[in-house]
């Protein structure tokens, strides 16, 4: 008998002699959906080394004897055929399958489901349009870019029969979920975040913050990687065009990536030292104490992606200045918890930090995000999609699938 659920994910983990190292995002995602669906959990990730665990920004390890779930591993990176006998015996006693947009291991997880009549769901959160963005800021050579730009392209056609396939897709953000909006009609729009309901600042903490305003320096934060696609020197640029105004303000950013000694050169280039401090990254916990102290967060995001620090910086009771991506775009509409200008354009955004700070938006601003986190937690998001889980699971999986209807993606 069918029962079980299988969610396949890049994230990966690290097997040790008694536990196991995750990330701390992937683990209590999974232990939600542990908690809230009558069914045992199969998790197939890619094996990862010590060094690759380490690299993580928020790995926890877990004793083997504590995880409700169970990982098969599937050799990383992909070679030859080896993955998909693994992929076949994952599948046994399985009525349900995850997955992401994953290219080639979730192409031979979808065929799989097709012959053995299991429903599978997408969660999808990156636009073409962002793929695109995250190539072409990692790529420096120009042919290599034109070259994977195709490779790209190619795949995006195989992959959008495989979401036309899915008995639904959880579009994480806007942007895919407006993108994929003829590829298939049913899908729910969730938004991907860490931060639990106790996780969100108290209207009493957040009206004390505020009222200290006056008698401080502004407080700046940035959070994330040190990578060109999260625009880490271009938050380094708005500081310092900043300080060029005469601001008086404090940027802390938390992180680590292979620009961060470029970053540490720009500030004392920019001479703005005593006002913009790089540091390493911290574990979510104390991450949402330190954000809890900030006024505003400085997102220099090129790409549209849906990052969850959009949201676990709301919850903080925290506003943003960013750029005006595809996802910060109408996230800043929608909520009304911040300022939004032309990506790129890091002198714009000053102005905005400035406007948001000197004016009389910011208190506004602030409870606003607050209130878009309260009513956005990882409990509510994990509630939407495993009733949508539960309910797939329950029916016949013949009606889960239109793959003759949905055939007109050739």
């Amino acid at each position: 008998m069918r029962e079980g659920i299988l969610i396949a994910a890049l994230c990966g983990a690290e097997q040790r002699a008694n536990s196991m190292v995750v990330e701390r995002k992937f683990h209590d995602g999974t232990m939600g959906m542990v908690e809230r669906l009558d069914a045992p959990i199969v998790c197939l990730l890619p094996r990862l080394t010590p060094t690759e665990s380490c690299d993580s920004m928020d790995a926890i390890e877990v004793p083997l004897a504590e995880l409700p779930y169970r990982i098969d591993f599937i050799p990383n990176p992909f070679a030859s055929t080896e993955y998909l006998g693994i992929i076949e015996t994952s599948l046994d006693g399985i009525s349900l399958v995850v997955m992401g947009a994953l290219d080639r291991l979730s192409w031979a997880i979808a065929s799989s489901c097709r012959r053995r009549g299991i429903p599978y769901v997408i969660v999808s959160e990156y636009t073409q349009n962002t793929n695109l963005q995250i190539m072409r800021a990692t790529t420096p050579s120009l042919l290599r870019r034109a070259v994977r730009e195709i490779k790209i392209r190619l795949r995006a056609r195989r992959t959008l029969r495989m979401i036309a396939g899915a008995a639904e897709v959880h579009a994480n953000g806007y942007p895919t979920y407006d993108e994929l909006a003829e590829t298939n009609p049913h899908r729910m729009l969730f938004f991907d975040t860490r931060a639990k309901a106790t996780d969100i600042i108290s209207r009493a903490e957040l009206r004390q913050r505020l009222a200290t305003r006056g008698g401080r320096r502004p407080r700046l934060i940035f959070s994330g990687r040190y990578h060109p696609m999260k625009g880490a020197l271009d938050v380094i640029n708005v500081g310092i065009e900043l300080d060029r105004r005469g601001l008086d303000f404090q940027l802390d950013l938390y992180g680590k990536g292979p620009l961060k000694e470029k970053m540490l050169s720009q500030v004392r280039a920019g001479g703005a030292a005593g006002k913009i401090t790089v540091h390493d990254p911290v574990p979510f916990p104390e991450l949402q104490k330190i954000t809890r102290q900030a006024d505003l967060f400085v997102g220099c995001h090129v790409q549209g992606d849906p990052s969850c620090t959009y949201l676990e910086t709301f919850g903080c009771g925290v506003p943003i200045a960013g750029y005006a991506n595809e996802m910060w775009s109408p996230l800043c509409k929608e909520s009304r918890a911040g300022a939004a200008a032309r990506t790129g354009d890091y002198k714009a955004l000053a102005d905005a930090v400035i406007q948001l700070l000197e004016g009389d938006s910011l208190e506004d601003a602030s409870y606003r995000a607050r209130e878009f986190a309260a009513q956005h937690t990882m409990e509510v998001a994990l509630d939407s999609r495993t009733s949508r889980m539960a309910a797939l699971i329950e029916r016949d999986a013949v009606h889960s699938f239109a793959f003759e209807s949905r055939s007109a993606i050739t």
